[in-house]
């Protein structure tokens, strides 16, 4: 072995060698990373006419390796192997013809191990730049769908904060709105029902900052400061409500609801009594909740008649349906043919 590294590396230092041993660093410095084939082709020319010119290979494998590791592991691949293979026989073939002396069976054979060696040597760093290509491209997928995924969970809250936003100040607004119209046309004949009515807005106002500041707030603490609404509070909502004579019928199962559809159908029902409110002359409405194993069921209807303004002008009904498209349920919403208008929710729970 320490013979063959001997060979390998033993030459005849004249000017011609150190000449062909410089121009294959120059030839890699200004071909091989803008064309690898070009570059190792060349090269491996340079270092065959090296060789016949009876120098030892030794102090040209540097330059060798380079070439071929990169042309390999840079789309030239073909080209790297034959270069190796056109090496290997153009030092053989010399032998075989008398050129030159035929050396032993092992020392032949050493030179095709030496190619075989610098080949398994650039495939094996062109198998791991895959792979870490590979491991690179993957983690910025993952790291570019994480950022869609943040992304899109922002956008889901801010429509999430839009619609409860909307919810709790058309409710409240609404409100205000009819009480100071009943202590405007009662402020001269009947101060007692103008008091009432101040009351209701001083409530209606208190009860609305509360529900804005509980939506505001999770944008500093994610810990809720008061509890959200839920159907559990629908008598409460009613009685918020005293422009409107409400009736609500719960039938069906009494089993628990999700939180979160609890919350959608407290908002759905909210936001109906607001539109009977705003856009009826109707002063009462029926609310009814039915509940089966699978379903929450949910009606919200008035008599009517609608008032010029137009309900589907709004988003309120835009934000009943995005409602129930979030949680995997369905609305409707329209007029009767009595002439009253109905809002249909279905919620499946359990799943979608």
């Amino acid at each position: 072995m320490l013979q063959v590294a001997a060979g390998l590396w033993s030459h005849t230092a004249d000017l011609t060698g150190v000449l062909f041993l410089l121009a294959g660093p120059i030839l890699l410095g200004l071909a091989l990373r803008r064309r690898p084939a070009l570059a190792v082709i060349g090269l491996g020319a340079l270092t065959f006419i090296y060789l016949s010119l009876g120098y030892h290979i030794g102090p040209a494998l540097p330059s060798m390796l380079v070439a071929v590791v990169y042309a390999v592991s840079h789309g030239a691949r073909l080209a790297g192997w034959l270069t190796l293979g056109g090496l290997y026989l153009g030092w053989l073939a010399p032998g075989l013809t008398g050129l030159r002396d035929q050396g032993t069976p092992w020392q032949e054979l050493r030179w095709l191990g030496l190619a075989v060696l610098v080949g398994g040597f650039a495939e094996l760093v062109d198998n791991r730049s895959q792979r870490v290509a590979a491991f690179r491209q993957l983690y910025a997928e993952e790291q570019r769908r994480r950022e869609e995924e943040r992304r899109r969970r922002e956008e889901q809250e801010r429509l999430r904060m839009a619609r409860e936003l909307h919810d709790v100040l058309a409710h409240s607004l609404s409100l205000i709105a009819v009480r100071a119209s009943v202590a405007l046309e009662l402020m001269d004949t009947n101060p007692e029902e103008v008091r009432k009515a101040l009351l209701a807005i001083k409530e209606a106002s208190k009860g609305g900052l509360d529900e804005v500041r509980t939506v505001l707030s999770g944008l500093r603490d994610p810990a809720p400061r008061s509890p959200a609404p839920s159907l559990d509070r629908l008598e409460d909502l009613v009685s918020e409500t005293p422009s409107l004579a409400v009736t609500l019928h719960r039938t069906g199962s009494t089993g628990p609801v999700p939180a979160a559809v609890s919350l959608a159908g407290y908002r759905v029902i909210q936001e109906a009594l607001t539109n009977v409110i705003r856009h009826s002359r109707a002063r009462n409405a029926i609310v009814h909740l039915h509940q089966t194993s699978h379903l929450l069921l949910i009606g919200i209807t008035d008599p009517g008649p609608a008032t010029a303004s137009s309900v589907a002008a709004g988003s309120g009904l835009i934000g009943i349906e995005e409602r129930a498209a979030a949680l995997g349920g369905v609305a409707q919403a329209g007029p009767d043919p009595l002439g009253g208008f109905t809002v249909h929710v279905a919620f499946p729970l359990g799943g979608r």
